[in-house]
């Protein structure tokens, strides 16, 4: 285990920094990393502000902890001091705890108050305190990151953040004079400051007006100046967001924060990558050497990064996922399998595995399996609240129980994908969900429902202005599969329709595409699913669906 010590510095508030950590700090927990944050902003705390943590105010921290250890002259137990996060909302794969900088009572206050950090320093060992105090948190929490929110201006306890701490600075600064001259000089004393090791610095400048379109003017001068002062242009940038003004906003943890147009997230989560472009071991770093190694195809050190993330981080899916990685990439598929079923059975929120697993299950055609899979992943899941992880696994689940003819399996996972609907779910998701429930229902055996089928046709005929904008495989598919309910429900005629589209647009696909077939729930090649294609003409013809289903006499389509 190899812990990234991390301070957030800003020479003067305002500028986003709290936020910025906490944002990244959650980043880092829902991709499954172990972080500790530690508020030593001790005058204007404000992380246990952010009620998305899920922590309790009022808890001993950083001023508890010292003045205990002033009085004692023994290092007291951390745990004591530190508080795990319970978020409400969203589920992290990884884990995330708060050390406060305390109660913030009248006691905290005093206490505060009477800590004389540079008599600590002189007089009471502080130096070895300090790193008796990493080790411990080291011990206890084993994170992969601890991030530091420090006090601005020049202080005993900004030179403790700064420089006992952390192995990396973050330096955050706004583009007027005031700041940059101030952090300048801060990065300056950083750099020349008399220790064995000195923290590596990572500028960001921020709030940075949104000015998308001036190259020349007032933004680009103050960034000209920055980069000046600095020697460095900023790593990143973080645009101005009225949300960070006016509330403690955890605005990464939500999947609709997470768009494209949510420009802020993008680049908190750029800050995180940044981080982890400094860290010089640890998970992270190993993740990276073996990416290296696989784009190199370098067998021998491939086998020891996996080695090494196999000793240090056994209990974590990455690992085991890259081993599959490694094995794959140097021909033992014989323990392919095996490494990506033990990284979903660390955690099934691990995607990648999962993602990688059901295809490999399906290439080998044991839908079975798969179908295994699912439920397993679904039973480990089945306390936690509604997700979108849930709701990928249930999809995946429907389609492989279709396709492997368990129609009760698959009309269970479409019924709970309905059931979970909300108003973030697209007409096109409502289609498919309505589509795939009613037709498992109909190949279960289980009656017809025509006002069902009804619904499907109308939400297809209010979408299919926009057939055009999809791909022609995704139009080939959803023209096929509409095929059904217009038969079923007497018209015949644009049944027919629909099939002979497809047979002229597949002029336009390559015979190599793979095609989604709605007689098979499987990807066919496109010769394969043209021969299906022109089994569900000729059917229509003998008045049933490809698999004998018989149809009503039809009327003609309305003009």
């Amino acid at each position: 285990m190899n812990t990234f010590w991390v301070t957030f510095y800003s020479y003067k508030g305002g500028v986003g920094r709290t936020m910025a950590l906490t944002n990244v700090a959650a980043i880092l927990a829902k991709e499954g990393r172990r972080v500790v944050v530690i508020d030593f902003d001790l005058e204007a705390p404000g992380l246990d502000s952010f009620e998305g943590l899920g922590c309790k105010k009022g808890h001993q921290g950083v001023v508890e902890y010292v003045s205990e250890y002033l009085e004692t002259n023994k290092a007291p137990n951390i745990e004591n001091f530190v508080q795990e996060c319970r978020p409400r909302t969203g589920h992290l794969r990884g884990k995330l705890w708060l050390m406060p900088s305390g109660k913030k009572d009248a006691a905290y206050n005093k206490a505060r108050a009477n800590i004389d950090w540079s008599e600590l320093y002189e007089k009471r060992d502080g130096e070895r305190f300090v790193e008796n105090w990493k080790a411990a948190i080291e011990e206890a929490y084993q994170p992969d990151y601890v991030l530091v929110d420090s006090r601005t201006g020049l202080t005993d306890v900004g030179g403790i953040c700064t420089l006992h701490l952390p192995q990396l600075v973050v330096l955050l600064y706004a583009l007027n004079d005031q700041n940059i001259h101030g952090i300048a000089g801060v990065a300056r004393a950083i750099t020349s400051a008399a220790t064995t090791r000195p923290p590596q610095l990572l500028t960001v400048a921020t709030p940075v007006p949104a000015m998308f379109k001036e190259r020349t003017g007032l933004l680009k001068d103050r960034l000209d100046l920055a980069e000046k002062e600095l020697g460095v242009k900023p790593h990143c940038q973080i645009h101005y967001d009225p949300r960070v003004a006016l509330k403690e906003e955890i605005l990464v943890w939500e999947d609709k924060n997470r768009s494209l147009e949510n420009r802020i997230c993008w680049e908190y989560e750029k800050l995180r990558k940044s981080l982890a472009e400094y860290a010089v071991a640890g998970l992270d770093f190993l993740l990276k050497e073996l990416d290296g190694a696989l784009s190199e195809q370098d067998e021998e050190q491939a086998i020891r990064v996996a080695q090494d993330l196999a000793r240090d981080y056994s209990d974590r899916p990455e690992s085991w996922y890259a081993k599959a990685r490694s094995s794959r990439a140097f021909g033992r598929h014989d323990l392919v399998e095996q490494h990506l079923r033990r990284a979903i059975e660390i955690d099934p929120y691990f995607e990648p595995a999962f993602e990688e697993l059901i295809p490999f299950l399906k290439a080998k055609k044991r839908l079975v399996d798969a179908i295994d899979v699912c439920h397993q992943c679904l039973a480990a899941l089945e306390a936690d609240p509604p997700s979108q992880r849930k709701t990928s696994i249930r999809n995946t689940l429907g389609e492989l129980a279709m396709a492997a003819g368990q129609y009760d399996v698959a009309l269970d996972a479409h019924r709970r994908l309905i059931e979970h609907q909300d108003k973030d779910t697209s007409d096109a998701q409502r289609l498919a969900y309505l589509y795939n429930y009613n037709e498992a229902s109909r190949r279960s055996g289980r009656p017809i429902d025509k006002a069902e089928l009804a619904k499907i046709k109308k939400l297809y005929e209010e979408g299919v202005v926009t057939e055009g904008a999809a791909s022609v495989g995704a139009t080939l598919n959803h023209q096929q599969a509409m095929h059904i309910p217009y038969a079923l429900t007497g018209d015949v005629l644009k049944a027919r329709e629909l099939l002979a589209s497809c047979n002229r647009r597949a002029a336009t696909v390559s015979p190599l595409e793979r095609i989604f077939c709605v007689s098979t729930y499987t990807n066919l090649p496109l010769k394969e699913w043209l021969v299906e294609n022109r089994r569900m003409l000729q059917a229509l013809e003998s008045g049933h669906l490809w698999d004998g289903t018989p149809l009503e006499a039809h009327a003609p389509a309305k003009a």
